[in-house]
């Protein structure tokens, strides 16, 4: 058990995706002989997520992780889950999101490799809000989630165009 599957393990328990971590941990359970003690520690959790997430991280603390394979995992999986119909591009962005804020705050953690995860739950409210056009925010969500081609801020903002004040105002009597 290497400390990137550790942590990308930790990060589903995190956003709730526990089937996908049983069914890890249920793995070692068969095939390590004699168990681990952190195999041992997580299965004597049980069903307390809160508990194996702490293992889990005190484990993964010990030493360094390769944190741009673990996010290169979870985007994967985000990218499988939506292609399979799983979650919807909001869900998506949300989860991105959540993923970036449990590794810290936008100061805490590589903006070079988290960086992404952590703005396009904004980018995705943008869009809704009309902000940011919808193509321009599938251009830079799906080359990112598809591809893992890190976000392209000048796509979104190139050609920006300030609303006026009466389309301001226009935009605030709306809400």
């Amino acid at each position: 058990m290497n400390r990137e599957e550790v942590f990308y393990y930790e990060i589903l328990l995190t956003l709730g995706y526990s089937s996908e971590y049983d069914e890890w941990l249920n793995t070692y359970l068969k095939t390590e002989d004699p168990l681990s003690d952190i195999v041992l520690d997580l299965a004597w959790c049980g069903a307390d997520k809160e508990k194996a997430i702490s293992i889990l991280r005190k484990y993964r603390l010990e030493e360094s992780v390769d944190e741009e394979n673990v996010c290169n995992r979870i985007r994967l999986f985000l990218k499988n889950a939506y292609h399979a119909k799983q979650l919807n591009k909001e869900q998506v962005a949300t989860a991105m999101y959540a993923v970036a804020s449990h590794i810290g705050g936008s100061g805490d953690f590589d903006t070079k490799v988290w960086g992404d995860m952590f703005c396009f739950d904004e980018y995705y409210s943008m869009a809704k809000e009309g902000i940011i056009s919808w193509e321009k925010f599938d251009s830079v969500f799906f080359d990112y989630l598809d591809f893992g081609i890190p976000c392209d801020e000048k796509k979104i903002w190139n050609s920006f165009k300030k609303p006026t004040f009466f389309e301001r105002i226009k935009q605030f009597f709306k809400k």
